[in-house]
């Protein structure tokens, strides 16, 4: 049967480029693989662990449609934000767990709370503002994990470890990660000693009471998710923006997003994960327009946060009108589909008019692979101009911008500017 791309998950998109293979196989290849997550009883006691648990286990439902295999002790309590009693309630109220079988032994296994043993294993670490993967027969690295309810490292972890399993099993880009590695994002300035004491950013922290939240795709839902699970005694409100409604591609890289929710309002679909972890918020279901920064009764909202996927709709951001403007973006082509790219708009000293300028929209071919495949068959290949989304660099990206955020609100050193792909870590432009 053949299959209409634009409603063909995005990360199917990337597997028929990489492969070139149609959509059809490629769908089919997206089906067949595993990923196994394996925890200690360290989980028990452990806010990051459960954090990183239950992010690594969102987003692998999403890109390992073969199975997710947890292997966990019993009766884990939650110390999580939801109300639930246990953590494996937690876990089933996103996906069920799967009971199929391992596969074979050599499929990518995420540990959490034990060393890695084996070539196709790696260990997640986390703190507060710290996140990385103990690699195989490479340097291992211990952080302290204090703290009960900062998310930012953990996620940031999760989203190398899924994207360590994704590209083992995918080949998508060059395999980088062959030692140990991570990131501090409160101190973007350490490189290899990210781990180090001086990577640690502080434990309590000082949210804004109202967030302007435009653009509520794979970005957008990621800044929520990260948001979401930290833990804060004081009241804060989001303002959620978008006018889209949940379609069937979306779910493979939108992580609050549930095939249940199809053709629902985006923006409703946020609310109610919001309300779930006790967030109160505000919908506007409409298209983001210089006309909204002016009205009177959201002149409280002074932080604007964007995940926008257009230049026209990024020219209408007025920087004068907020006191925090932060930026992100991925990257559809394949070659690029890894990367992230954060702008502190409140920093910098060019308007955003300036900065995205009607002449870099172009008419170039995002995958050549499909285009050919598609015309050579006597279809339009312009169609397949759709760009690739993947909830791991969704996840990665919005790390950078949450931490970034945090940072301002906390005394902290923030950045003007992040530039750089999951595959290359120790090569990210930082200004």
């Amino acid at each position: 049967m053949k299959i209409d791309i634009n409603q063909v998950d995005r990360v199917v998109i990337a597997l028929a480029e990489k492969n070139n293979i149609s959509l059809e196989n490629a769908k089919e290849l997206l089906s067949k693989h595993q990923v196994v997550l394996e925890t200690t009883e360290r989980v028990k006691s452990s806010y990051h662990l459960q954090v990183a648990f239950l992010t690594c286990y969102n987003i692998a439902n999403r890109v390992f449609k073969g199975g997710v295999i947890c292997n966990m002790p019993e009766d884990i309590p939650n110390l999580l934000k939801f109300e639930k009693e246990t953590f494996i309630e937690v876990l089933e109220g996103f996906f069920p767990l799967n009971k199929v079988s391992q596969k074979n032994a050599e499929i990518p296994k995420i540990l959490f709370g034990k060393h890695p043993l084996a070539k196709n294993e790696a260990e997640l670490v986390c703190s507060n503002w710290q996140g990385g993967l103990n690699i195989y027969n490479s340097e291992i690295i211990e952080l302290k994990s204090i703290g009960n309810s900062i998310s930012l490292g953990a996620c940031l972890a999760s989203a190398y470890a899924i994207f360590w399993a994704f590209n083992r099993t995918y080949f998508i880009t060059e395999d980088q990660y062959k030692e140990s590695f991570g990131y501090s994002l409160w101190n973007n300035s350490l490189e290899l000693d990210w781990h180090s004491s001086n990577g640690e950013g502080p434990e309590k922290i000082y949210l804004p009471s109202k967030i302007w939240s435009v653009g509520l795709g794979h970005l957008g839902q990621a800044y929520l998710w990260i948001i979401s699970l930290l833990k804060s005694k004081q009241d804060y409100e989001i303002l959620l923006q978008d006018y889209d409604k949940l379609g069937i591609e979306n779910l493979g890289a939108q992580i609050l997003s549930f095939e249940s929710q199809i053709n629902k309002s985006k923006a409703r679909i946020c609310a109610e994960f919001l309300e779930k972890v006790g967030v109160d918020s505000i919908i506007m279901e409409k298209k983001f327009i210089e006309s909204d920064q002016q009205d009177e009764s959201l002149k409280d909202f002074e932080v604007l946060l964007t995940g926008l996927d257009n230049i026209q709709s990024r020219q209408k951001i007025d920087t004068d009108r907020f006191k925090i403007c932060l930026d992100g973006a991925t990257n559809g082509k394949l070659i690029n589909f890894d990367s992230f790219t954060f702008r502190n708009l409140t920093l910098s000293q060019r308007k955003p008019s300036d900065i995205w300028q009607e002449n870099q929209t172009s008419n170039e071919i995002l995958h050549e692979n499909l285009y050919r495949m598609v015309e050579e068959k006597g279809g339009c290949g312009i169609l397949t101009n759709v760009g690739i989304s993947t909830p791991f660099v969704g996840l990665f990206g919005a790390s950078i911008l949450i931490s970034e955020l945090i940072k301002m609100m906390n005394k902290g050193n923030p950045i003007k500017h992040f530039s750089g792909k999951m595959s290359t870590i120790n090569s990210y432009t930082v200004s």
